[in-house]
C-alpha cells in the first residue's frame, strides 16, 4: 500500500505542486487548506506522514501539532517560511519530526519524507532490547515501559533505540542525528537537546529505571538509576 501524506498548506500553487509531485512518486495524497480542516480529516485519512505549514487561517500549524500530539504519535514535518533557530526549536518541543524552509526543492522533501518513514532494519530488528521495566520492539517501533505503551515519535524513538543498542556507551549528537537520518547538516545541538528533553520527559512519565545521562562536551548516554 502506498504510503499516505497528509498535506495541511493554505497556499494552494505550494498544496498543487506538492500533491502532483508525491502522487507521481506513488504516494497517496489529500490536501486540506486550514487547520481545522486539518484536525478534521486526520482520523478518517489516517496518514503516514503530515506535512504541516504553521502560517495557516483558522488554526496554525503550532496549535494543530499540540492537538494531534495529544492522540497521535504521526510523524509531522513543518513547513515553514524563513523563521529563527528558537522557533524551529518550539516546533520540535512541541513534536515535531522535522523541518523544512520554503523555497524547497521537490528532492530535498521527498528526501526528508523517505528518510522519516524508512525504518531502521538491523539483523536483530525481530529481538526486543530491554533494561529493566523498558522494552523496545525494533520492528514494530514500539516501547512498553511496565508493560505499558510509550507514544514517541520517529525522531524520539530513534535516539532511544540508538541509545539502548549502546547501552552506557557516550554517544555524540552527530550519531544520534546520523542513526536517526535526521538532516544534520542543518542541524545543531540545541535540536537533539530538544528532543532528548522531550524523551527523557516521557520515560519520566512512565517511572522509568532507564536513565538518559548528559556527558558535557561529549553527548549521551544510557543507564540504570
Amino acid at each position: 500500500m502506498n504510503p499516505k501524506i497528509l498535506i495541511c498548506e493554505d497556499d494552494r500553487s505550494i498544496s498543487s505542486a506538492v500533491s502532483e509531485y508525491l502522487i507521481a512518486m506513488d504516494y497517496t495524497v489529500l490536501v486540506v487548506n486550514d487547520g481545522d480542516e486539518a484536525i478534521e480529516q486526520f482520523s478518517n485519512f489516517k496518514p503516514d506522514l503530515v506535512l504541516l505549514d504553521i502560517m495557516m487561517p483558522k488554526m496554525n500549524g503550532l496549535e494543530v501539532i499540540k492537538i494531534l500530539r495529544n492522540r497521535y504519535d504521526t510523524p509531522i514535518i513543518f513547513l515553514t517560511a524563513k523563521i529563527s533557530l528558537d522557533e524551529k526549536i518550539l516546533g520540535l518541543e512541541l513534536g515535531a519530526d522535522d523541518y523544512i524552509t520554503k523555497p524547497f526543492s521537490m528532492r530535498e522533501l521527498l528526501l526528508r519524507i523517505k528518510a522519516i518513514l524508512k525504518r531502521n532494519p538491523s539483523e536483530d530488528s525481530d529481538k526486543v532490547i530491554s533494561y529493566e521495566n523498558v522494552e523496545l520492539f525494533s520492528n514494530k517501533r514500539e516501547v512498553l515501559i511496565d508493560k505499558k505503551s510509550l507514544s514517541l515519535t520517529k525522531t524520539e524513538f530513534d535516539f532511544l533505540e540508538c541509545l539502548m543498542k549502546n547501552f552506557d556507551q557516550v554517544l555524540s549528537r552527530d550519531q544520534l542525528l546520523e542513526y536517526s537520518k535526521f538532516d544534520y547538516l542543518e542541524s545543531d545541538d540545541r535540536v537533539v537537546d530538544v528532543h532528548i528533553k522531550n524523551l527523557r520527559k516521557k520515560l519520566e512519565n512512565l517511572k522509568s529505571k532507564l536513565k538518559i545521562i548528559t556527558v558535557r562536551s561529549m553527548g549521551y548516554r544510557s543507564t540504570i538509576g
